[in-house]
Protein backbone atom coordinates (compact mmCIF):
# COMPACT_ATOMS: atom_id res chain seq x y z
CA UNK A 1 0.00 0.00 0.00
CA UNK A 2 1.24 3.20 -0.96
CA UNK A 3 1.97 6.08 1.85
CA UNK A 4 -0.34 8.91 1.77
CA UNK A 5 0.80 12.66 1.65
CA UNK A 6 -0.34 15.42 3.54
CA UNK A 7 -1.77 18.26 1.26
CA UNK A 8 -3.49 20.90 3.13
CA UNK A 9 -7.29 20.74 3.48
CA UNK A 10 -9.97 23.04 2.96
CA UNK A 11 -11.64 25.10 6.26
CA UNK A 12 -13.67 23.15 8.14
CA UNK A 13 -12.12 19.91 7.04
CA UNK A 14 -11.51 17.41 9.89
CA UNK A 15 -8.44 16.14 8.33
CA UNK A 16 -5.97 17.07 6.22
CA UNK A 17 -6.27 15.66 2.39
CA UNK A 18 -4.24 12.36 2.08
CA UNK A 19 -2.77 11.41 -2.13
CA UNK A 20 -1.54 8.44 -2.67
CA UNK A 21 1.06 7.97 -6.17
CA UNK A 22 -0.72 6.52 -8.91
CA UNK A 23 1.00 3.60 -10.04
CA UNK A 24 0.18 3.49 -13.78
CA UNK A 25 3.49 2.35 -15.42
CA UNK A 26 4.03 1.31 -19.35
CA UNK A 27 0.87 1.36 -20.64
CA UNK A 28 0.08 1.45 -24.68
CA UNK A 29 -2.26 3.53 -26.13
CA UNK A 30 -3.13 1.82 -30.11
CA UNK A 31 -4.44 4.56 -32.48
CA UNK A 32 -5.63 2.86 -35.69
CA UNK A 33 -6.17 5.64 -38.27
CA UNK A 34 -8.34 3.49 -41.14
CA UNK A 35 -9.38 -0.19 -42.05
CA UNK A 36 -11.72 -2.03 -40.48
CA UNK A 37 -10.01 -2.04 -36.77
CA UNK A 38 -10.34 1.65 -36.97
CA UNK A 39 -10.99 3.52 -33.74
CA UNK A 40 -11.46 6.99 -34.72
CA UNK A 41 -13.36 9.48 -37.11
CA UNK A 42 -13.13 12.68 -38.52
CA UNK A 43 -16.14 14.98 -37.82
CA UNK A 44 -14.64 18.38 -39.22
CA UNK A 45 -12.48 18.63 -42.15
CA UNK A 46 -9.43 20.96 -42.50
CA UNK A 47 -10.12 24.30 -43.58
CA UNK A 48 -8.40 23.67 -47.27
CA UNK A 49 -6.25 27.27 -46.91
CA UNK A 50 -4.68 26.94 -43.60
CA UNK A 51 -4.83 23.32 -42.88
CA UNK A 52 -6.26 24.24 -39.32
CA UNK A 53 -9.57 23.17 -37.84
CA UNK A 54 -9.56 19.26 -38.64
CA UNK A 55 -11.31 17.21 -35.92
CA UNK A 56 -12.11 14.17 -34.67
CA UNK A 57 -13.34 11.78 -32.34
CA UNK A 58 -11.86 8.87 -30.70
CA UNK A 59 -11.67 5.53 -28.72
CA UNK A 60 -8.27 4.48 -28.66
CA UNK A 61 -7.34 1.24 -26.95
CA UNK A 62 -5.19 1.02 -24.17
CA UNK A 63 -3.56 -2.41 -23.78
CA UNK A 64 -0.44 -3.72 -21.17
CA UNK A 65 1.83 -4.76 -23.12
CA UNK A 66 2.88 -4.44 -27.17
CA UNK A 67 3.21 -8.07 -27.92
CA UNK A 68 0.66 -10.26 -28.94
CA UNK A 69 -0.52 -11.94 -25.39
CA UNK A 70 -0.84 -8.34 -24.39
CA UNK A 71 -4.45 -7.57 -22.08
CA UNK A 72 -6.96 -4.53 -22.98
CA UNK A 73 -7.21 -2.52 -19.85
CA UNK A 74 -8.94 0.73 -20.94
CA UNK A 75 -10.00 3.02 -23.80
CA UNK A 76 -9.12 6.34 -24.16
CA UNK A 77 -12.25 8.14 -25.69
CA UNK A 78 -12.93 11.90 -26.61
CA UNK A 79 -11.40 13.87 -29.28
CA UNK A 80 -8.89 15.47 -30.85
CA UNK A 81 -8.25 18.58 -32.85
CA UNK A 82 -5.40 20.18 -35.21
CA UNK A 83 -4.56 24.07 -35.04
CA UNK A 84 -1.30 23.84 -35.44
CA UNK A 85 -0.53 20.57 -33.19
CA UNK A 86 -3.17 18.14 -32.22
CA UNK A 87 -4.72 18.47 -29.34
CA UNK A 88 -6.49 16.16 -26.87
CA UNK A 89 -9.16 16.18 -24.36
CA UNK A 90 -10.45 12.53 -23.69
CA UNK A 91 -11.41 10.38 -20.44
CA UNK A 92 -9.02 7.16 -20.24
CA UNK A 93 -11.38 4.89 -18.78
CA UNK A 94 -10.33 1.11 -17.14
CA UNK A 95 -12.73 -1.72 -18.22
CA UNK A 96 -10.48 -4.42 -16.78
CA UNK A 97 -7.53 -4.90 -13.57
CA UNK A 98 -7.96 -3.27 -9.99
CA UNK A 99 -8.93 0.07 -11.73
CA UNK A 100 -11.59 -1.19 -13.74
CA UNK A 101 -14.70 1.49 -13.64
CA UNK A 102 -12.29 4.08 -12.51
CA UNK A 103 -11.21 6.91 -14.70
CA UNK A 104 -8.47 9.64 -15.77
CA UNK A 105 -9.62 13.19 -17.91
CA UNK A 106 -6.35 14.05 -19.89
CA UNK A 107 -5.59 17.02 -22.02
CA UNK A 108 -2.55 18.08 -23.62
CA UNK A 109 -1.11 18.78 -27.27
CA UNK A 110 1.16 16.28 -28.93
CA UNK A 111 4.14 17.05 -30.54
CA UNK A 112 7.80 15.74 -31.31
CA UNK A 113 8.36 12.15 -30.10
CA UNK A 114 7.98 12.73 -26.51
CA UNK A 115 6.13 15.07 -24.30
CA UNK A 116 3.35 15.28 -21.91
CA UNK A 117 0.01 15.07 -21.28
CA UNK A 118 -1.52 16.80 -18.14
CA UNK A 119 -4.05 14.46 -15.88
CA UNK A 120 -6.63 17.32 -14.75
CA UNK A 121 -8.88 15.10 -12.97
CA UNK A 122 -10.08 11.31 -12.09
CA UNK A 123 -12.72 9.14 -10.39
CA UNK A 124 -13.72 5.86 -8.27
CA UNK A 125 -10.30 4.87 -7.18
CA UNK A 126 -8.51 7.88 -9.11
CA UNK A 127 -10.92 10.23 -7.50
CA UNK A 128 -9.45 14.32 -7.96
CA UNK A 129 -6.20 12.91 -9.83
CA UNK A 130 -3.60 15.20 -10.74
CA UNK A 131 -0.19 15.21 -12.21
CA UNK A 132 1.34 14.45 -16.13
CA UNK A 133 1.04 11.54 -18.24
CA UNK A 134 4.28 11.14 -20.36
CA UNK A 135 3.78 10.11 -24.09
CA UNK A 136 6.37 8.38 -26.22
CA UNK A 137 5.81 7.28 -29.70
CA UNK A 138 7.01 3.92 -30.03
CA UNK A 139 5.82 2.60 -33.49
CA UNK A 140 3.74 5.31 -36.66
CA UNK A 141 3.88 2.79 -39.50
CA UNK A 142 0.72 2.14 -41.98
CA UNK A 143 -2.65 3.06 -40.19
CA UNK A 144 -1.35 2.58 -37.25
CA UNK A 145 0.71 4.69 -33.80
CA UNK A 146 1.52 3.02 -30.69
CA UNK A 147 2.65 5.66 -27.83
CA UNK A 148 3.77 4.04 -24.54
CA UNK A 149 2.42 6.11 -21.57
CA UNK A 150 3.68 6.56 -17.79
CA UNK A 151 1.86 8.39 -15.23
CA UNK A 152 3.61 10.19 -13.09
CA UNK A 153 0.59 12.04 -10.89
CA UNK A 154 -1.07 11.52 -7.21
CA UNK A 155 -5.03 10.80 -6.24
CA UNK A 156 -7.13 11.20 -3.27
CA UNK A 157 -6.25 8.08 -0.94
CA UNK A 158 -9.16 6.16 -0.16
CA UNK A 159 -8.90 3.92 2.70
CA UNK A 160 -9.65 0.29 1.82
CA UNK A 161 -12.63 -1.33 3.41
CA UNK A 162 -10.71 -4.08 5.79
CA UNK A 163 -11.85 -7.68 5.07
CA UNK A 164 -12.79 -10.61 7.25
CA UNK A 165 -11.24 -13.82 8.00
CA UNK A 166 -12.14 -16.30 10.19
CA UNK A 167 -13.10 -16.69 12.98
CA UNK A 168 -11.63 -19.73 14.41
CA UNK A 169 -11.98 -21.16 18.38
CA UNK A 170 -14.94 -22.59 19.75
CA UNK A 171 -18.50 -21.73 17.89
CA UNK A 172 -21.85 -19.91 18.95
CA UNK A 173 -21.62 -16.81 21.08
CA UNK A 174 -22.62 -13.12 20.28
CA UNK A 175 -20.85 -11.19 17.75
CA UNK A 176 -18.06 -7.96 18.34
CA UNK A 177 -16.94 -6.09 15.51
CA UNK A 178 -14.61 -2.65 15.46
CA UNK A 179 -16.23 0.35 14.30
CA UNK A 180 -14.85 2.50 11.14
CA UNK A 181 -12.23 1.23 9.03
CA UNK A 182 -8.90 0.18 10.38
CA UNK A 183 -5.74 1.08 8.86
CA UNK A 184 -3.74 0.05 11.40
CA UNK A 185 -3.23 -2.02 14.35
CA UNK A 186 -1.62 -0.64 17.59
CA UNK A 187 -1.57 -2.43 20.47
CA UNK A 188 -3.88 -5.63 21.68
CA UNK A 189 -4.59 -5.83 25.45
CA UNK A 190 -5.18 -9.71 26.45
CA UNK A 191 -6.81 -11.05 29.59
CA UNK A 192 -6.40 -14.85 30.12
CA UNK A 193 -5.95 -18.13 32.20
CA UNK A 194 -6.17 -21.68 31.55
CA UNK A 195 -8.70 -19.94 28.44
CA UNK A 196 -9.17 -16.44 26.91
CA UNK A 197 -10.79 -14.31 29.13
CA UNK A 198 -11.38 -11.03 26.71
CA UNK A 199 -9.68 -8.80 24.39
CA UNK A 200 -9.29 -5.22 23.62
CA UNK A 201 -6.91 -3.17 21.09
CA UNK A 202 -6.20 0.35 19.29
CA UNK A 203 -6.18 1.08 15.79
CA UNK A 204 -5.54 3.63 13.42
CA UNK A 205 -8.97 4.60 11.64
CA UNK A 206 -9.30 5.84 7.71
CA UNK A 207 -9.26 9.35 9.71
CA UNK A 208 -5.94 8.85 11.83
CA UNK A 209 -7.50 9.21 14.62
CA UNK A 210 -7.00 6.28 17.61
CA UNK A 211 -9.72 4.09 18.83
CA UNK A 212 -10.19 1.29 20.92
CA UNK A 213 -12.36 -1.86 20.49
CA UNK A 214 -13.41 -3.95 23.93
CA UNK A 215 -12.72 -5.05 25.87
CA UNK A 216 -15.26 -7.98 24.68
CA UNK A 217 -16.09 -11.31 26.92
CA UNK A 218 -15.11 -10.95 30.73
CA UNK A 219 -14.72 -10.56 33.76
CA UNK A 220 -15.39 -13.64 34.53
CA UNK A 221 -17.53 -14.34 37.88
CA UNK A 222 -15.11 -13.06 41.27
CA UNK A 223 -15.08 -16.39 42.71
CA UNK A 224 -12.61 -17.64 39.80
CA UNK A 225 -8.64 -16.97 40.11
CA UNK A 226 -7.72 -13.46 38.75
CA UNK A 227 -6.67 -13.15 35.23
CA UNK A 228 -3.19 -12.51 33.41
CA UNK A 229 -3.56 -9.13 31.67
CA UNK A 230 -0.75 -8.60 29.09
CA UNK A 231 -0.75 -5.49 26.52
CA UNK A 232 1.30 -5.69 23.45
CA UNK A 233 2.28 -2.23 21.68
CA UNK A 234 3.62 -2.73 17.91
CA UNK A 235 6.62 -1.18 16.69
CA UNK A 236 5.90 1.53 14.18
CA UNK A 237 6.95 -0.68 11.45
CA UNK A 238 5.57 -4.40 13.21
CA UNK A 239 2.72 -5.69 11.38
CA UNK A 240 0.95 -8.68 12.58
CA UNK A 241 0.44 -11.74 9.64
CA UNK A 242 -1.14 -14.21 11.58
CA UNK A 243 -3.01 -16.15 14.29
CA UNK A 244 -2.08 -19.74 15.79
CA UNK A 245 -3.90 -21.05 18.76
CA UNK A 246 -6.14 -23.98 20.22
CA UNK A 247 -10.26 -24.31 20.25
CA UNK A 248 -13.02 -26.18 22.27
CA UNK A 249 -16.18 -26.32 20.78
CA UNK A 250 -17.97 -28.12 23.38
CA UNK A 251 -17.07 -26.17 26.03
CA UNK A 252 -16.84 -23.05 23.43
CA UNK A 253 -13.90 -21.37 24.11
CA UNK A 254 -10.32 -20.57 23.11
CA UNK A 255 -8.11 -22.23 25.14
CA UNK A 256 -4.68 -20.54 24.08
CA UNK A 257 -4.01 -18.54 21.52
CA UNK A 258 -0.10 -16.29 19.29
CA UNK A 259 0.13 -13.28 17.89
CA UNK A 260 2.31 -13.63 14.91
CA UNK A 261 4.26 -10.47 13.37
CA UNK A 262 6.46 -9.59 11.06
CA UNK A 263 9.27 -9.54 14.07
CA UNK A 264 8.67 -11.83 16.99
CA UNK A 265 5.78 -14.05 17.78
CA UNK A 266 3.91 -13.22 20.92
CA UNK A 267 2.09 -15.75 23.64
CA UNK A 268 0.92 -18.55 23.88
CA UNK A 269 -1.71 -17.04 26.05
CA UNK A 270 -3.71 -19.70 27.86
CA UNK A 271 -2.99 -23.43 28.42
CA UNK A 272 -2.59 -25.13 25.19
CA UNK A 273 -4.33 -28.82 25.32
CA UNK A 274 -3.88 -32.07 23.35
CA UNK A 275 -7.59 -32.99 23.36
CA UNK A 276 -8.51 -29.14 21.40
CA UNK A 277 -8.51 -28.16 17.82
CA UNK A 278 -5.96 -26.08 16.46
CA UNK A 279 -6.03 -23.29 14.25
CA UNK A 280 -3.22 -21.80 12.30
CA UNK A 281 -4.07 -18.64 9.96
CA UNK A 282 -1.28 -16.65 8.27
CA UNK A 283 -2.30 -13.36 5.84
CA UNK A 284 -1.13 -13.34 2.31
CA UNK A 285 2.25 -11.68 2.02
CA UNK A 286 0.41 -8.32 0.28
CA UNK A 287 -1.77 -8.13 3.59
CA UNK A 288 -1.76 -7.24 7.03
CA UNK A 289 -3.56 -7.76 10.02
CA UNK A 290 -5.72 -4.42 11.08
CA UNK A 291 -8.06 -5.49 13.63
CA UNK A 292 -10.08 -8.36 15.53
CA UNK A 293 -13.71 -9.69 15.65
CA UNK A 294 -15.02 -12.02 18.52
CA UNK A 295 -17.56 -13.47 20.05
CA UNK A 296 -18.09 -13.95 23.22
CA UNK A 297 -20.42 -15.74 25.85
CA UNK A 298 -20.64 -16.48 29.27
CA UNK A 299 -17.92 -13.89 30.04
CA UNK A 300 -15.62 -16.05 27.89
CA UNK A 301 -14.16 -15.49 24.09
CA UNK A 302 -15.40 -18.21 21.99
CA UNK A 303 -14.23 -17.29 19.07
CA UNK A 304 -11.93 -14.92 17.08
CA UNK A 305 -11.17 -13.63 13.50
CA UNK A 306 -8.91 -10.82 12.21
CA UNK A 307 -9.49 -7.53 9.83
CA UNK A 308 -7.11 -7.41 6.94
CA UNK A 309 -6.27 -5.00 3.92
Amino acid sequence: MASPVNSQATRGSPVALQYTKIDLTKLYLHQVFSGSATNQSGVIDANTATGLGQAAVNNWAIYDGIGSGAKLVAHAQGMHIFAGNWHNWFTILFDDGRFKGSTLQIMGSSFGESNQWAIVGGTGELIMAQGVIQRKNLDNTGDKKIQELTTDGYCLWKAPTPTKMGPWGGRGGTLNEMAGKSQRLESVTISYFNVLESLSFSYIDEDGQIRTAGPWGGPIAKSMSKPIVKTIKFGPSEFVKGLSGTGNSTMNVICAFKIITNVATYGPFGHETPTTTSFNATVPDDKTVVGFFAHDQVSLISMIGVYTI
